[in-house]
C-alpha cells in the first residue's frame, strides 16, 4: 500500500468518524437533550478514545513505508490523484448548489436561517469532498488504471 492509498484511507475513515459524531450531535440536538447518562458517558468516552487512536494510527501509517527504495509517489500517483481532486471538487460543488438551491427555493430570497445551520452545510460538505476524494482513489487503484 502506497502513500496515496494510505491517505485515501485516512480520508475515508476520517470522513466516516465525523460522520457518526455529526449523527451523535445531531441527536442530541433534534432530542432537545443528551441521551441517559451511562450512554452519554461512554459515548464521549469512545468519542475521544476514537480521536486518539485514529490520530496515533494516522501518524503510524504516514510515517512507515514499504520499503526505502519506493518512491514517494510515481506519475500514476499523481494522476490519480489529479483525477479524485477533480471528482470531490465536482461532487463538493454539486452538492453546495444542490443544498443552496433548495434553501433559497424553500425560504424564498428574504427568508434567514441560523448561524450553526451553515456551519453544518459547511461541514457535510467538507466531510462529503473526503468521502468523495477517498473513494475516488481507491475506485482508480482497484481498476488498476491512473
Amino acid at each position: 500500500m502506497n502513500s496515496t492509498q494510505k491517505l485515501a484511507w485516512i480520508l475515508l475513515s476520517s470522513a466516516l468518524f465525523g460522520i457518526v459524531s455529526f449523527v451523535y450531535v445531531g441527536s442530541t440536538w433534534a432530542l432537545g437533550r443528551m441521551p441517559p447518562r451511562p450512554l452519554g458517558q461512554i459515548a464521549a468516552g469512545c468519542v475521544a478514545f476514537g480521536a486518539v487512536a485514529f490520530f496515533a494510527l494516522t501518524v503510524f501509517l504516514v510515517a512507515t513505508r514499504q520499503s526505502r527504495a519506493e518512491p514517494e509517489a510515481d506519475e500514476r500517483d499523481k494522476m490519480i490523484r489529479a483525477k479524485a481532486a477533480t471528482a470531490s471538487f465536482l461532487g463538493s460543488w454539486i452538492l453546495m448548489v444542490a443544498v443552496l438551491l433548495t434553501l433559497g427555493l424553500t425560504l424564498g430570497q428574504t427568508g434567514l436561517i441560523p448561524v450553526y445551520l451553515v456551519t453544518v452545510i459547511l461541514m457535510g460538505v467538507a466531510m462529503v469532498t473526503m468521502l468523495v476524494y477517498g473513494v475516488a482513489i481507491l475506485v482508480q487503484y482497484r481498476r488498476g488504471r491512473g
